[in-house]
């Protein structure tokens, strides 16, 4: 079908279509998605219109018997394709994930992310730099450790390395970090770095943020989030 309003005529109509399987030992999500280039939502936005994006993700996670050390092993792998209304691919998205938990629930996991981006109009990444229209592809490795919430200080850290559009990137970051500094007081910090050369210019950004949390009873707490670029 189609619309035809205000001098704006595409197809209007969007639908979902989702599968999850949650189980300890193995997981699956299959997904259909479709947004017309001119669908409507009445209430809210729309983040990304004329799109036909299909995912699915695998999860094989087994627990070794009598391991004081590992709780659970996983794989996982992933794909994600998003092409536009006129069949076009703009964006996929491969991904392939080894990962461990250990029995005080932290996590170590090894990551590779394949990746495909076509752009439509000249992309302004950084101030001085800007990216052609054209097609990219490329490939990154991730490297995480993860301390369990259940730890007076806990959180992730990370590094990403590959290569990026033209060029390549490099990523440090801390996320999800939590400091208990009594019974009712908290701090979360995050920091990301990421270095990029290009063959339109090199850049680094630093992103700093925190979050303090004051709870003085079971029913109240006082939160304020700061955050520098």
């Amino acid at each position: 079908e189609s619309l035809t309003t205000r001098g704006v005529t595409g197809d209007d109509q969007s639908y979902r279509g989702q599968l999850d399987y949650a189980g300890d030992r193995y997981g699956l999500q299959l997904e259909r998605l479709a947004i017309g280039s001119a669908f409507s939502p009445g209430v809210g936005y729309v983040r990304r219109p004329d799109m036909r994006k299909n995912f699915a993700f695998g999860r094989f996670s087994p627990r070794p018997r009598n391991s004081r050390l590992v709780r659970k092993y996983s794989w996982s792998g992933s794909l994600g394709y998003i092409e536009n209304g006129a069949g076009r691919l703009e964006t996929r998205t491969r991904e392939g994930e080894f990962a461990v938990e250990f029995q005080n629930a932290d996590r170590f996991a090894v990551s590779a992310t394949n990746a495909y981006e076509f752009l439509p109009f000249p992309f302004r990444i950084a101030p001085t730099v800007t990216l052609p229209v054209g097609g990219y592809a490329f490939t990154s490795g991730r490297v995480s450790f993860a301390r369990s919430t259940q730890q007076r200080f806990s959180g992730t850290a990370s590094l990403e390395r590959g290569s990026f559009y033209n060029g390549d990137k490099t990523t440090l970051g801390v996320s999800g970090g939590r400091a208990n500094l009594g019974a009712r007081v908290s701090v979360e910090p995050s920091y990301s770095l990421n270095r990029v050369s290009l063959v339109q210019g090199d850049f680094t950004t630093h992103l700093l943020g925190t979050r303090l949390t004051y709870t003085p009873t079971s029913f109240m707490f006082a939160s304020a989030f700061v955050q520098y670029n």
